[in-house]
């Protein structure tokens, strides 16, 4: 490079470094000359851009703190906690701590999608499928109570309330499962199925056809014999006995129409009695 160059180039570089300077400078006074101001909502004067209260109306102004705004909401949601714990003996479920499953089960119980999973393991493990309808019974401040039953157990159960399940609160865990006096789940563990306390469908059918044979043939005239509908009849199965009950109007010796109520009832497959009752004279 020859020496005219070199002392072009030694040249231009403080003209360069001028400009940058100055550019900064130029920015830092544009800054410097913002306006600091505001115009306020209400008398649409200028104001200080910090003010709080307008200093021409004295309006305040919108703003604030806006970590107050934030803590707000949280305060009055663990105080509302606080409060229902204290009097209603349940908790507030907050909406930033927990997430509820949306289903039946998870709504009803306030399970999050894990605790629900672990709930429906127990109910399939006692013989539960598919969970239908769900009831608080009693509602404490460490467990609660809820009547449940499902799809297949519901259309057998004769009796409100027949199954239990209680919840432990904090955890939000099964505690026990009780069908009327039986224990189904407790210290964690399965005692017996809920299954083993009602009939299914072809065992009730088995049932209504042998009570249907021994009714007509305690009849005098078993051809009139008019039986109600199976939606009538009640089953309940406790231990080895099996009770069947129902009503039959039929015509007596007399020629008369009346109508019985029966109770008969089987040991595994036998009959062992068959009661009749009369509840009233057929029109």
């Amino acid at each position: 490079m020859s020496e005219k160059e070199t002392n072009q180039t030694t040249e231009e570089k403080p003209k360069k470094g001028k400009k940058e300077k100055k550019g900064k400078k130029e920015k830092k006074e544009k800054k410097e000359k913002a306006p600091q101001v505001k115009i306020c909502p209400n008398c649409e004067a200028e104001i200080p851009k910090k003010a709080k209260v307008c200093p021409n109306c004295e309006a305040k102004q919108k703003g604030g703190n806006k970590l107050l705004l934030i803590l707000v909401p949280i305060i009055v949601l663990l105080a509302a906690t606080s409060v229902s714990i204290a009097v209603f003996s349940f908790p507030v479920a907050l909406p930033f701590l927990s997430s509820v499953s949306d289903t039946m089960l998870g709504q009803a119980m306030g399970l999050s999608a894990k605790q629900e999973e672990a709930v429906l393991a127990v109910l399939s493990e006692c013989g539960f499928q598919e969970v239908s309808e769900i009831r608080t019974v009693k509602a404490g401040s460490k467990r609660t109570s809820y009547a449940v039953s499902d799809e297949a157990t519901e259309r057998f159960m004769d009796v409100e309330d027949a199954i239990v399940v209680q919840m432990l609160n904090e955890t939000k865990t099964v505690e026990s499962i009780t069908f009327l006096e039986h224990d189904i789940y407790t210290n964690g563990r399965v005692v017996s199925k809920v299954t083993d306390y009602y009939l299914g469908p072809e065992q009730r059918d088995e049932y209504l056809s042998a009570t249907l044979s021994a009714v007509r043939g305690r009849l005098t005239f078993p051809e009139t014999a008019v039986f109600p509908s199976k939606s009538n009849w009640s089953y309940t199965l406790e231990e080895e006995t099996v009770t069947v009950q129902s009503t039959v109007t039929a015509k007596d010796g007399t020629g008369k129409e009346t109508t019985q109520a029966f109770r008969a009832q089987f040991t595994g497959d036998e009959l062992t009695s068959l009661e009749f009752n009369e509840v009233g004279n057929a029109e």
